[in-house]
């Protein structure tokens, strides 16, 4: 009879195929010739001889296995079937007697399980979302980024200039398609109601087509649009759309005023259509515009963008490019191919000189960034769970213990392993599944609460939800976690004395050490895997403690932010005339008068970019070093109103600040910070020197310290700060330091801005500090979640601690009432409790510590300023788990110094 034969002859599925019944058929006859052969030989026949007359009693066999399959196959079956539902029915209504008589162990082991159930299914539906969901664009492993490099200054995620664009869309064969965008800034004027500001993309001809979006109502720019030979027109978003003109289908035709053009609605795209955008412009070395808005984004409104019939630089780099591969195109061909079309193209051009091609694919670019901090939450919710795990089944342990008795009874009167084991396995079951019904309840809750902390830059985080796919994982980790709890708890309850279990009374003693071997393995894997979390969780909070303590180079303190984008119809900016942009000087100059007598304001300035934008960069000479500034990277431009410095609190280091008096007819000087006058200025003094860019030379007048608009994790770059009078931009930043609370005076600037243009939408309003807390909202997040998890882990390896020693004391009663009774003092008793605590304790935390110093490369890429095997972080680990563990097994010593000797003995 084959090894299985067993099993299945135990459960019987109803559900057994044709093929299955045939099988069991075929080894049911040959079990009982078998049988008969071995009774013949016994009796002396030969083996030949026996198997003869087996046969012959046995009849046809041909005949015996039709009338047995057929019996099988229909009353049979249908029997079993019955009999297995019905035995089913009995076990769950057993269970659920079960738990309803031990309502402590069921709500805790109920709470247990559902909490680290809950806890992966919120996080497993956030990763679902950000890295499992196909994205959607048709073949998005075929998309590219198209980046722009400078050996100079050593930027690899440089934007193109509007010629490269061109240049790269003719000569490259690699490609499908290439296409280009430029962020911007828009005010859209409703026919009732206050400017808003939209986030738009100017986009170029076949934009849509390249990523592969599909209108849902509509259709896309055509070339003549994007070169302006014909009208031009917009795009709108499915959110603007519905937002604004409630899903009208006859939307199309309506026009929308931007920035006082007025523009038919062309098209609709659908939600999804600007995915991706805001990690592409994150991964920018500059012209990130919107995306150092500190502020979650969602694109609104598509311009055409004319590449071929507007003028543009080749110093100048505003477009971001995706390509789609050609069919058998490799990105290795391709990068190939593109390198040698910038080698050719700075052979040509002078503002070519140094620059590179750099392609990525575009997938990697929106989720690569965040995949390894997704993944480390996703891996520490599930050593969460194996924790969780491990406490429930030493709970069913401890509760196995007692009910030996019980066990022992049943199968005295006949029942076999098999049919205890499927006790214990539908019992754990019914656990399992349980919990999971309120993990999948909890789950919802804790996913908005995620959906609240996680950071605006996690792609895709709206569509966020416990889908299906999340779910049919909860229901097989449920189904697997029931049956793994159901086996050894099964294992460990049948004695196998019976006489000894049935005189025990149901304290499990014949089998105790066992149990207690298992559970002490289970205690160790649990302060294992929490000391592994815990280091974790310690190195990552370490870190941003670290990032925290980074002066930034400006203070925060006090200071609203106010972003805002000036229309080019209604404040020209003709290069013609440039610096002398009298609408755009004017509107400047009253909006720091209006400013400055709002109540509570210490101070106010303008900057083209606040001091966490990147801003952009341009080329630069040192007048009599030209040759040597040949090979100099880009240098960050910054434009400010005089009183920037002291708004922001950037200190002066050498000579002056921009003033007043340097106006478009004054000398044009500029200020440069300290990184700028290391890198350029080692052996020299900068003051009175001349830079320049954009055709002008500028004196240096002055030394201010470095501001990390780059990140606070990234050091300063070299930058140059303008007079703003001199120096006017299109876009602004009205920084303004108050007495009081910054946010007071949100709703009053609003008011003035309206009042000075009641058409220009004012963004970003909120205080710097939480614009500088935002851009560390992925650090935060990561670690706010380590902790909690990492908490929860600690709490319930201190509860199997407590558990295993409780249950270990409840056990030896006898044996420490002996001892107390031959004279062992208290001291002694407690000190062998404590012992036996702590050498789990050591054990589990030594093998956390190896492991933990395993893993710890995979962390390397999430810290900053902490070596991933911190020693502080290992130790300090150690002794907390070493520490609290010890106070876990005090109360348990403590009980064990009480047994009566007398009573002890008395009772067993």
């Amino acid at each position: 009879m084959s090894a299985g034969r067993p099993f299945r002859r135990l459960f019987h599925f109803p559900w057994r195929s044709r093929e299955q019944i045939r099988t069991d058929v075929d080894e049911e006859i040959r079990f009982h010739l078998d049988m008969r052969v071995e009774e013949l030989v016994r009796r002396g026949h030969s083996a030949s001889e026996a198997r003869g007359i087996a046969r012959r009693e046995f009849g046809d066999l041909d005949e015996a296995r039709s009338t047995l399959r057929l019996v099988d196959d229909t009353g049979e079956r249908r029997s079993r079937r019955a009999q297995w539902w019905d035995a089913l029915r009995q076990d769950t209504r057993f269970a659920l007697r079960g738990y309803a008589r031990s309502p402590v162990f069921t709500v805790a082991a109920l709470a247990t399980l559902a909490l680290g159930i809950g806890a992966n299914t919120a996080i497993f539906s956030v990763v679902d979302a950000v890295l499992i969901r196909p994205a959607p664009f048709p073949d998005p492993d075929r998309l590219v980024v198209v980046w722009e490099t400078d050996r100079n200054s050593g930027t690899s995620h440089e934007p193109a200039s509007v010629p490269d664009f061109v240049d790269f869309r003719e000569r490259s064969s690699r490609f499908a398609s290439l296409a280009g965008f430029i962020p911007r800034e828009t005010s859209f004027l409703p026919d009732d109601g206050e400017a808003v500001r939209l986030p738009a993309l100017a986009v170029s001809d076949g934009f849509t087509e390249t990523l592969g979006i599909q209108p849902i109502l509509g259709r896309t720019f055509t070339v003549e649009e994007t070169e302006g030979t014909a009208p031009e027109g917009v795009l709108i978003g499915e959110a603007l759309w519905e937002r604004r003109f409630g899903r009208d289908p006859t939307v199309l035709g309506r026009t929308l005023r931007l920035d006082e053009g007025v523009y038919p609605v062309l098209g609709v795209l659908p939600r999804g259509a600007d995915f991706g955008l805001l990690q592409l412009l994150s991964v920018a070395d500059y012209g990130r515009s919107f995306a150092d808005g500190g502020e979650g984004v969602q694109v609104e409104v598509w311009l055409p963008l004319q590449t071929r019939t507007s003028p543009a630089s080749r110093e100048s780099h505003p477009m971001f490019v995706v390509g789609r591969l050609a069919e058998g195109a490799s990105l290795d061909a391709a990068q190939g191919e593109m390198s040698t079309i910038a080698a050719e193209l700075e052979r040509q051009y002078t503002a070519n000189t140094a620059r590179g091609v750099y392609l990525e694919p575009l997938m990697e670019v929106v989720v690569g960034p965040v995949r390894p901090a997704l993944l480390l939450l996703l891996g520490a919710v599930a050593l969460v769970l194996l924790i969780a795990c491990a406490n429930v089944t030493n709970l069913l342990l401890a509760r196995g213990a007692a009910r030996s008795r019980e066990v022992a009874v049943r199968a005295a009167l006949g029942a076999g392993k098999g049919r205890l084991a499927r006790q214990f396995v539908v019992e754990s079951l019914v656990l399992a599944l349980a919990a999971a019904a309120l993990g999948v309840a909890l789950a919802f809750g804790g996913l908005e609460l995620l959906l609240l902390l996680a950071p605006s830059d996690l792609p895709r985080l709206s569509e966020a939800g416990v889908s299906l796919r999340a779910l049919g994982l909860t229901l097989l980790v449920s189904v697997g976690v029931g049956v793994a709890f159901g086996v050894l708890p099964g294992l460990q309850a049948r004695p196998n004395d019976l006489q000894s279990a049935l005189r025990s009374g149901g304290t499990g003693a014949g089998r105790s050490r066992g149990r207690r071997g298992a559970q002490s393995m289970l205690v160790v894997g649990e302060v294992g895997l929490a000391v592994l979390l815990l280091i974790g969780s310690g190195l990552v909070m370490k870190s941003l403690w670290r990032i925290i303590q980074v002066d930034p180079g400006f203070q925060t303190e006090r200071v609203l932010k106010a972003d805002y984008q000036l229309p080019a119809a209604r404040y020209p900016s003709a290069i013609a005339n440039w610096p002398n942009w009298s609408e755009i000087q004017g509107f400047n100059t009253l909006l720091l008068e209006r400013a400055e007598s709002l109540p509570g304001v210490e101070s106010v300035a303008i900057a083209g970019v606040h001091p966490l934008s990147a801003g952009f960069t341009n080329s630069f000479v040192v007048v009599g070093r030209e040759a040597e500034s040949a090979d100099w990277p880009e240098i960050s431009i910054r434009q400010v109103s005089p009183d920037y410095f002291s708004t922001v609190g950037v200190p002066l280091l050498e000579g002056r600040l921009p003033r007043e008096g340097d106006g478009t007819t004054a000398e044009p000087v500029l200020v440069i910070n300290q990184a700028a006058a290391e890198r350029f200025f080692t052996d020299q003094l900068p003051l009175g020197r001349k830079i320049a860019f954009w055709g002008t030379p500028r004196t240096i007048v002055g030394v201010v310290g470095n501001e990390r608009f780059m990140g606070v994790t990234q050091d300063a770059p070299p930058a140059v700060y303008l007079a703003l009078a001199q120096a006017p931009a299109t876009s602004g930043s009205l920084l303004i330091r108050t007495t009081g609370s910054p946010e007071a005076l949100a709703g009053m600037v609003r008011s003035m801005v309206a009042e000075i243009d009641p058409t220009l939408a004012v963004f970003g309003v909120e205080a710097l500090g939480e614009t500088l807390s935002r851009s560390l909202g992925a650090r935060r997040f990561t670690a706010l979640l380590l902790g909690l998890f990492a908490a929860l882990a600690l709490t319930l390896a201190i509860v199997g601690v407590h558990g295993v020693l409780n249950y270990s004391v409840a056990q030896r009663t006898r044996e420490i009432g002996i001892r107390m009774a031959m004279g062992a003092s208290r001291g002694s008793v407690t000190g062998m409790v404590l012992g036996q605590g702590m050498r789990l304790i050591i054990l589990g935390v030594s093998m956390g510590l190896v492991g933990a110093w395993l893993l710890s490369r995979l962390l390397r890429g999430l810290l900053f300023g902490v070596s991933a095997t911190d020693p502080a972080v290992f130790a300090g680990v150690a002794g907390l788990l070493v520490l609290v563990a010890l106070l876990a097994s005090w109360l348990p010593a403590r009980r064990a110094t009480r047994v009566d000797p007398m009573v002890a003995l008395r009772t067993e």
